[in-house]
């Protein structure tokens, strides 16, 4: 940890007192470099964060000084120019030259007390001043990457889900999300029986299927659970060392149901081309989140339609910024390590 500039708000800028950030699990590989994620040097790193908003440049008018603010770290270069390139800013870059000149403008992340980012990334949470339980607000970002998955797949109520790597904290924001959206039953997936009991006790039209890695077995087992197929696959798994898991659930699928792929697989993924022309599948992807879906979620949670209570947040200062790594390596489900600055 040492001291820095304060950031200051540059044209089309906002800068924040960053109250709350999650630190993932994967934050160790992230910055020792095994993920290859493009992270230039010298860099303030961290990822989506809640803040405070401190100052605004003069040509930004959508974002007041003291508002409550999700900030999101995805930053694009917009459709127009074709091929976009997007940042996740503090995190890392598509590896273009055009990435590289967004990241030069936009680099420093969310593990600081201050940060600046794109006013467009941020989303104002109404009535946010009166919210207490600030260490809980990192999660609306896993809440808002699983919804938009939900609704990339046109989730209905009274549909079943299946989501898959539910033992993450990704996969336990899905379900919560899907419970909240009003799907019938949620199958949730994954290899850590505790963790999926956990899950279970969220609510009765949770279903846990632990996974065996037999890709015939695992399907028989997600149908056992479902009336001939689920409506929809939320597909959040990390990375795995094999895509059976994930095949397993597309087989699942029944007739015109609808993968989401949201997770960190690796490889490539082998789908069954005469079961998808036959049932009439959907396969489609869904990369973090948008304006209107974090205000979606956050006007869920603040309604109480959607109970932050079974989240349970570590709360880490920066000056334990090893031991929060380390915490959230171990940490699985609805639990999280989170970062706040000014704790």
């Amino acid at each position: 940890m040492t001291d820095v500039p304060d950031p200051v708000a540059r044209p089309g800028g906002v800068v924040v007192d960053v109250l709350a950030v999650r630190v993932p699990s994967y934050t160790r590989q992230v910055l020792d470099g095994s993920l290859g994620y493009d992270l230039p040097t010298p860099l303030v790193p961290g990822p989506t964060c809640v803040g405070r908003v401190r100052g605004v440049a003069e040509d930004v008018f959508g974002h007041q000084v003291g508002d409550l603010v999700l900030c999101n770290s995805l930053y694009s270069s917009g459709d127009a120019v074709g091929s976009p390139d997007e940042i996740l800013i503090g995190w890392t870059g598509t590896g273009t030259p055009r990435s590289a000149r967004m990241q030069a403008v936009w680099r420093h992340g969310s593990f600081a007390e201050q940060a600046c980012y794109p006013a467009s990334c941020l989303t104002t949470l109404p009535g946010g001043q009166e919210w207490k339980r600030t260490e809980l607000l990192p999660f609306l970002a896993s809440l808002a990457i699983a919804d938009g998955g939900l609704r990339k797949g046109g989730l209905r109520g009274g549909q079943s889900v299946i989501v898959n790597g539910a033992t993450g904290n990704l996969g336990g924001a899905g379900t919560m999300a899907a419970l909240a959206r009003g799907a019938a039953r949620v199958i949730v997936t994954g290899r850590r029986e505790s963790a999926l009991s956990a899950l279970a006790q969220l609510d009765p039209r949770v279903r846990p299927v632990v996974l065996t890695g037999d890709r015939a077995r695992d399907t028989a087992a997600l149908l056992a659970e479902t009336d001939d197929g689920a409506d929809l696959l939320l597909d959040v798994i990390g990375a795995t060392p094999t895509t059976d898991p994930t095949l397993a659930c597309v087989d699942a699928l029944r007739l015109r149901g609808t993968a989401v792929l949201v997770g960190g697989v690796r490889h490539d993924l082998a789908l069954p081309y005469q079961r998808i022309q036959r049932r009439q599948l959907t396969v489609t992807g869904s990369f973090m989140f948008d304006s209107r879906t974090a205000l979606e979620v956050w006007e869920l949670v603040r309604s109480g339609a959607l109970d932050l209570s079974p989240v349970g947040a570590h709360v880490f200062g920066l000056d334990r910024f090893e031991a929060a790594m380390e915490s959230a390596e171990s940490l699985a489900g609805l639990d999280y390590a989170v970062l706040m600055p000014r704790w």
